[in-house]
């Protein structure tokens, strides 16, 4: 089991705060830092507030990865202000676009948004690494071996927070020292460094955090359960050199010559296989690591323990295990699939991807019910990209093109007894695209008459949701209000089991969880990524296992065949080779991951990395019809936003008065 990072805010007694028209990166004056590392009680109090710069990665208003990546929508009418629902950043940049004048989810700055402020946190960091020593008047009292733990630890911390930094602007300054308070304009105008030396110095710093680490066998978990280990550290390394191996920052032309005021090249050009090599020595590394710890792709065998009543580890079918662990897999806390988890507050989030039953809805007592969520709403566009039954997408199937299932996706009808038993509740009407998908569409996807496992409620009489005009899951009250889903879908993928509603009136009760950062599955398909870069299907790893084997894994939890076997079996014609070459596999690798991480906070960095973004984001956003009050005006597809994407919008900007301070400091193409 992984337990890392929960650093609650009462533990952290003193606040560190400094600012200055460069990087937040100045110290706090000498007498304050000599309290903070007297002794061993005050020395870890700073390790805290070191852990505390961690970004939010479960707060639907202020994470990228929830809510920034167009997977999710909201309504844009929703008031801006002086409402729960306000509309976040994340959302206004999808909407609006960013702009370099006040950038949304400014994490350089730390404003319009964004959770933390970087530069701040990597500040923590650099003044906890050079007080802590006794040499530099660290404390005494502690234990030498601790003491380089600690010290691994915050390494850890900086290279994440510098890795953050990457992903979102790419080159960015190192900063490797606190600097004294008497630090002047010039000493404090840094540069921005090439990518490939960001990810070095990253990597350095990673590897040398490793060799002070313990694995988690040697952790103590009722005092640590809130540190890292080697496989986290060695999980971010790898999803590092993968992040500087992809197409956005491997030869991407449009960043080719671009350079700061020395004539310094800040996108250079590498060696693109070198690179994927490092890569997959990295994730192999780090795979290995994790199977070491005993991290396995979980399958759920006791239906939640008692979420669903009727079903236990005697009855269970393939059908609800297979959906069931998907689940579990997110929602299970601390579960032998999660490398790296946090136990930050979910409750917002499961109120915002839960359903409402129309019978709960009854309950309302007055239009201000503060549990009001069905908010976070799926696109229509994300759950076609699920696959069909058959375990390839509904495009490319032959059952779904050869009996006009494809084609007719958008009409409905009332389902048969082969779905009624798991899928679709008896006598829902629903869109014939709700028919015959994956499990994993199952497992992820609340939508309109389809059975929500759990909840407290029996598999003979399930929960379901009705998105129709006034109904429980629906739009209930007037746009500005917000609490509905834009798109007639919830995901239900981030409830857990027994998060339900009280039967007497609208009261969220709610089932916290560990919300995995960095799971199994998501190092599985990134292994599987390298591998096929490198030299394509046949290339195999440490163990001697190609990509096909750790797709094969994946797709067996969720009770599908493995890639070969399907799109020989099932595929189109033109489609069936599809896995042999090296191209088609990318795209099935690609795909995989955007069903098996769905809403988990992978797809806004993905598609950016992979340079697919500009192709995904200027389709238009589509939906169900919120407002139709029976199924034939409900199921009518709506365009719900036209977004605008172009090559700037692959980095964020930085914000013109932050350049304008420093003016070494070059804006990113496009900005």
């Amino acid at each position: 089991m992984k337990k890392i990072f929960y650093i609650a805010i009462g533990m952290i007694l003193m606040t560190f705060v400094a600012c200055n028209k460069y990087l937040d990166i100045l110290p706090d004056d000498k007498p304050v830092l000599e309290d903070a590392f007297k002794d061993k009680y005050n020395a870890e109090k700073y390790l805290f507030t070191c852990y505390a710069s961690l970004p939010s990665v479960t707060n639907p208003d202020n994470t990228l990865g929830l809510t920034g990546g167009g997977d999710i929508i909201y309504d844009q009418k929703n008031m801006p202000g002086g409402n729960a629902a306000h509309m976040p950043n994340t959302m206004l940049m999808l909407y609006n676009g960013n702009n370099a004048v006040s950038p949304y989810m400014n994490f350089w700055d730390g404003r319009n948004g964004a959770s933390k402020n970087i530069w701040q946190g990597i500040r923590h960091c650099n003044v906890f690494l050079e007080n802590i020593n006794i040499e530099d008047g660290g404390p005494r009292d502690i234990d030498e071996v601790e003491r380089a733990k600690w010290i691994a630890e915050v390494k850890t911390i900086k290279a994440y927070l510098n890795f953050y930094l990457f992903q979102l602007y790419g080159p960015i300054p190192i900063v490797d020292k606190a600097f004294p308070i008497s630090s002047k304009g010039d000493e404090l105008a840094l540069y921005r460094e090439p990518v490939n030396k960001v990810a070095d110095y990253i990597v350095a710093m990673l590897d040398e955090a490793i060799e002070g680490l313990p694995m988690t066998s040697e952790q103590d978990l009722s005092t640590e359960s809130g540190r890292f280990n080697k496989t986290i550290a060695r999980s971010i390394k790898a999803k590092t050199l993968v992040l500087l191996a992809s197409p956005l920052f491997s030869n991407n032309n449009y960043y080719a010559g671009f350079k700061d005021n020395r004539g310094v090249e800040l996108f250079p050009v590498g060696n693109n296989r070198q690179r994927w090599e490092q890569a997959l020595q990295a994730c192999d590394d780090a795979v290995r690591s994790a199977e070491e710890d005993g991290n396995v792709i979980l399958v759920s065998t006791d239906a939640g323990a008692g979420a669903i009543p009727d079903v236990n580890s005697t009855n269970i079918s393939e059908q609800t295990k297979a959906m069931l662990s998907l689940r579990q897999a997110v929602t299970l806390p601390w579960n032998p699939e999660i490398i790296w988890g946090t136990n930050e507050n979910t409750r917002l989030l499961q109120k915002f991807a839960s359903m409402l039953s129309n019978s709960e809805w009854e309950n309302i007592a007055g239009s201000g019910a503060p549990d009001i969520g069905q908010r976070y709403a799926p696109t229509l566009n994300m759950v076609e990209q699920f696959y069909s039954s058959h375990g390839v997408p509904i495009e490319e199937d032959e059952e779904w093109d050869t009996k006009g299932w494809y084609e007719n996706r958008y009409t409905t009808k009332v389902p048969d007894a082969a779905h009624t038993k798991y899928f679709i509740k008896s006598g829902q009407e629903t869109a014939l695209l709700h028919f015959n998908r994956s499990l994993r569409f199952y497992a992820s996807i609340g939508f309109d008459g389809g059975i929500w496992e759990g909840r407290g409620k029996t598999l003979a009489d399930p929960s379901y949701p009705s998105f129709l005009r006034h109904m429980g899951s629906g739009f209930k009250y007037g746009e500005t209000y917000g609490f509905y889903s834009q798109t007639g879908y919830l995901a239900k993928k981030l409830t857990h089991l027994k998060t339900t509603y009280r039967d007497t009136r609208v009261e969220l009760i709610y089932e916290p969880y560990s919300f995995p950062i960095i799971r199994l599955a998501d190092l599985y398909l990134l292994l599987a990524e390298c591998l096929n870069e490198v030299e394509g299907p046949g290339m195999s790893d440490s163990k001697g296992n190609n990509a096909y084997y750790y797709l094969d894994v994946i797709r067996a939890r969720s009770g599908m065949e493995g890639v070969v076997a399907s799109w020989s079996k099932y595929a189109s014609g033109q489609f069936k080779s599809k896995p042999n070459d090296q191209t088609g596999l990318r795209k099935i690798i690609q795909q995989e991951r955007n069903n098996e991480l769905a809403f988990e906070g992978q797809y806004y960095y993905d598609v950016r990395r992979w340079m697919t973004a500009e192709e995904l984001y200027n389709r238009p956003v589509l939906g169900w019809t919120k407002e139709g009050e029976t199924k034939k005006d409900f199921y009518a597809i709506k365009v719900l936003l036209q977004p605008r994407f172009s090559m700037k919008d692959y980095l964020m900007p930085i914000a013109t008065n932050t350049l304008l301070q420093n003016r070494n400091l070059m804006q990113n193409p496009g900005w």
